[in-house]
């Protein structure tokens, strides 16, 4: 047990180390609407709630990661706006209905 506690906590702090080097590219693909920092500690909220999220691929997480950054949408929060999922060893994004419609109104497509 011990050893499993130290692995996820490995994986937690490589995870968010990724996170941290990150920070120049999220702030360049972030919209005004969500602020780096933010964005920063929902993902790392989420690294910690999920546990399975700590076995992805460093690659595989940063790529879904920087999905949502690049539509402005929280991950892993109850506003339901995108998750990050892990499938195995991989992180997939999906964006959520929520996150369907904040990206439609903001984008001037959709008025009501």
């Amino acid at each position: 047990m011990a050893v499993n506690n130290r692995l996820a906590t490995s994986g937690r702090a490589t995870l968010k180390s990724q996170v941290d080097q990150m920070m120049p590219a999220i702030k360049r693909a972030l919209p005004k609407t969500i602020t780096p920092e933010r964005f920063s500690r929902i993902v790392v909220t989420a690294i910690s709630n999920n546990p399975n999220l700590q076995r992805c691929t460093p690659e595989s997480f940063i790529g879904a990661m920087m999905n949502a950054a690049q539509l402005g949408l929280e991950p892993n929060t109850p506003l339901g706006q995108a998750y990050l999922i892990p499938y195995g060893n991989s992180c997939q994004f999906q964006i959520g209905y929520q996150g369907l419609i904040d990206v439609a109104r903001r984008a001037g497509t959709m008025v009501s």
